[in-house]
């Protein structure tokens, strides 16, 4: 996306004529960021029809297999446009997802009627798993609890309501790492029970299979696996495993594959699972044809997927691969160009952990276009790359990058311009800061803006339902349906102007017996129970619209869960009959995710039949606070940045787009830790560690006898070598995304959980300003 190379000038670059030379066996293309590597594999593409390396006349197609629906598009557009602009017909080519590829394989084979393929995406995926993870708790709760912390054994909703997600995304990377090596459930089970009385081998080598974790994680897998059975359905490892092992036993289909397909281009090779690798070198076989483009560099996906990039560095260097690169970059000033050189060289040569310089990154500087290019590189002179370093992040950084990032679409309108945060949380901040300036921006961020007020409004009201007694649910609820009132058009009772939030939280505060104002004494008015002399007229009529709404939502406390969403949903959402056209738009909006809410509440309580509304409550706290993302209906595929206007999204979601400017925030020691000491944001230490890699180290040793980690180190000091790496390879995909100017952050302290926390600098940084004094223009 956004390659600006000119194909119809096709001056092509060394490197890209060296690639055009190709004519058939394997072939690696390590690609850095902006180098035009979709428009090098589509003229490759076209290059191999128009030399008649596949006949047409007999079906046979070039095959492109990518990664997004979007990318798709995009080399069907370029790859037609080059055979029309050489006098071909746009026939001879085939462009496909690999879950689209994997699908055909198995219709093909004929095993199972097309129309009985039910492939079910990755949130109805989830939804099966979490009733898996919520029947396997229901049925051993006490070996579930004996993974909590000990102490005090009181544990709230909230407490539960966190482990249980943990125990699903850790299920989840079981699972993937599973169906990743092929392992069904029997076979694991088997291993265990084999396992199980063995004598217990040195004390390196400890008998998993009596480690509760493997047992809890492995029958969730059974259960996940039998729902999916009894649904008729596949998800997309079960889809990929599927197409690799009839081609493993059907010689016949590959025959007929190889026929059509006899060359082979992969996208964003980078990103490739075992799986994902397999299937492709059953389908092209030994001698077959078989080009792969991507950018170890760039793979970010590693922690949280099966994919790494070990996998494609691996391929490059096979004997029987020929390696070819596509160094050069038009997208951003030889500034931004050597910084993005600067952090990785030295990552390679001088970070602390050996196993990062190892593998965080293969040597590959990018090199500006050559002189003549048709995407010559921005100047320098419009260039510019700064690091500030603030106090505090929610005090200063936050509100100063909002700041700087308007001010710079005010003086640039012709340019774009984008905040990348490291996390959703963040990024929430930073929204917050915009809406405040009244910003023109697009919200890229998961679970974001008006999705999670919904959620945090329903929420809060539905904390009031669960406890009438806690004030601090009271408090919510006004704080909820305020912000939701301020960002988007809300009926009665909260339609109008509202008072100043704090004051009015006060006199929230000031009331000694909540249940007052819910259900007042005979006689007793609002005005009795507030402090005399502090509250206004307007502060009682508020306060009266608040008990109002609350009172009658006490009345639909008997309904069903979802039924019981639903209708405060449509007291507060339901437009009306002489609403704008625009507003109803966005009522319907507000009413589209509150269903969704209902139906996560309602799939929650059927899994969960012993809970009541205070344990649905605490489940729905982590939609309302982004931990958890809604499945609202979002169209980000094919985003394309504006100019003078601010692109908001993490840097994960920032690869494959570019900007004219760029904000990295948040860039410090928490985030992108200097050692295997050190904190790690984001990453749970409870078990001895993180779970998800104590949960795929037990499972490869289980079956093969070694862990999949690095020797001499913990499971856990396994995954934490992984986080530097993938963070240090985020922070280089950040840089590449600017063009003309990369303003990099970070804080000294911050707030998290209502404590402020002394931040660590990240290393890189320190690299990355001795870089800069050197090398910054004099102005």
């Amino acid at each position: 996306m956004n390659e600006t190379i000119n194909d119809d000038t096709l001056r092509l670059r060394p490197a890209q004529e060296a690639i055009m030379a190709y004519r058939g066996g394997r072939l690696a293309i390590s690609a850095v960021p902006g180098s035009g590597k979709t428009f090098t594999l589509s003229l490759l593409a076209a290059g191999l029809i128009a030399d008649g390396r596949v006949d047409t006349s007999a079906e046979q197609q070039v095959l492109i297999v990518t990664f997004l629906n979007s990318s798709v598009d995009t080399f069907r557009a370029r790859i037609r446009k080059r055979l029309l602009a050489m006098g071909l017909a746009d026939v001879g080519f085939d462009v496909r997802t690999l879950h689209s590829l994997a699908l055909e394989i198995v219709r093909r084979a004929g095993e199972t009627p097309a129309e009985e393929l039910a492939v079910l995406d990755d949130f109805q995926s989830r939804q099966i798993l979490e009733g898996a993870v919520d029947g396997w708790i229901n049925d051993n709760v006490r070996l579930w609890e004996t993974f909590l912390p000990q102490a005090g054994r009181e544990y709230s909703p909230q407490m539960i309501a966190s482990w249980r997600d943990i125990t699903a995304t850790t299920a989840a990377s079981f699972i993937r790492a599973a169906k990743n090596e092929r392992y069904t459930p029997d076979a694991i089970h088997a291993a265990i029970r084999q396992q199980f009385d063995a004598p217990d081998g040195p004390d390196d080598a400890p008998n998993v299979a009596r480690s509760p974790l493997i047992h809890m994680l492995a029958g969730i897998y059974s259960r996940y696996q039998a729902a999916l059975a009894r649904q008729g359905g596949l998800d997309y490892d079960d889809l990929i495993w599927g197409a690799a092992d009839r081609l493993e036993h059907r010689p016949d289909l590959v025959e007929s594959l190889r026929a059509r397909w006899p060359f082979v281009l992969e996208d964003e090779a980078q990103d490739s699972v075992p799986l994902q690798e397999l299937l492709l070198d059953a389908l092209t076989g030994p001698n077959g044809n078989w080009v792969r483009v991507g950018d170890p560099n760039q793979a970010i996906t590693s922690t949280f997927t099966a994919a790494h990039p070990r996998f494609f560095s691996r391929f490059i260097d096979r004997p029987d691969v020929t390696a070819r690169t596509l160094p050069n970059s038009g997208r951003s000033a030889h500034l931004i160009i050597g910084a993005a050189n600067a952090m990785l060289n030295w990552a390679i040569d001088h970070h602390p952990v050996p196993e990062v310089r190892r593998d965080a990154f293969r040597r590959q500087d990018i090199l500006p276009t050559p002189p003549g290019d048709s995407q010559p590189n921005p100047p320098d002179s419009e260039a510019g790359l700064r690091i500030r370093v603030y106090r505090h992040r929610e005090e200063e950084e936050l509100p100063s990058i909002a700041r700087l990032a308007v001010e710079y679409a005010q003086r640039q309108p012709n340019q774009t311009i984008a905040i990348l945060a490291p996390t959703h949380q963040m990024g929430y901040g930073i929204a917050q800061q915009l809406d405040a300036l009244d910003a023109d921006y697009d919200n890229l961020l998961r679970g974001s803006g008006r999705e999670r007020e919904v959620a945090a409004a329903l929420h809060a009201v539905l904390a009031v339902l669960a406890n009438p007694l806690d004030m601090k649910a009271l408090q919510a609820a006004h704080n909820g349906l305020s912000e939701l009132r301020e960002t988007g058009p809300v009926y009665e009772p909260f339609g109008g102007e509202g008072d100043d939030a704090a004051r009015f939280q006060a006199i929230l505060r000031s009331v000694y017996r909540p249940e007052s104002i819910l259900f007042p004494r005979e006689e007793e008015t609002l005005t009795d129970i507030l402090p005399a002399g502090v509250a206004t007229e307007e502060d009682v009529l508020r306060l009266g619209q608040l008990a109002e709404f609350l009172r009658d939502s006490f009345d639909l406390r008997t309904l069903p869960i979802d039924d019981l969403t639903l209708a405060l949903a449509d007291a507060l959402f339901a437009p009306q009959p002489d609403a704008a056209e625009e507003s109803a738009a966005s009522h319907e909006l507000d009413l589209a995710i509150a269903y969704q809410i209902a139906s996560q509440l309602r799939q929650w309580r059927e899994a969960q039949p012993e809970w009541r509304l205070p344990e649905l409550v605490a489940q729905l706290q982590s939609v309302a606070s982004g931990r958890r993302a809604l499945n609202v209906v979002r169209d980000d595929a094919g985003y394309e940045p504006k100019p003078g206007r601010i692109t908001l999204t993490t840097q994960h979601s920032a690869k494959g787009l570019e900007w004219d400017a760029v904000f990295l925030i948040g860039i410090d020691g928490m985030w992108i830790p200097g050692s295997l000491e050190a904190p790690f944001l984001g990453v749970h230490d409870f078990l001895g560690g993180d779970p998800n890699a104590e949960a795929t180290a037990q499972l490869y040793y289980l079956m093969r006898d070694e862990a999949g980690i690095y020797p001499d180190r913990t499971a856990t000091e396994s995954a934490h070598i992984e986080v530097i790496c993938e963070r240090l390879r985020l922070l280089y995909v950040g840089i590449t995304r600017a063009r003309r100017y990369l303003h990099i952050s970070r804080s000294r302290a911050t707030r998290r959980q209502n404590r402020e926390q002394e931040m660590e600098p990240a290393t890189v940084l320190g690299v990355l300003y001795r870089y800069l004094q050197e090398n910054a223009p004099e102005r």
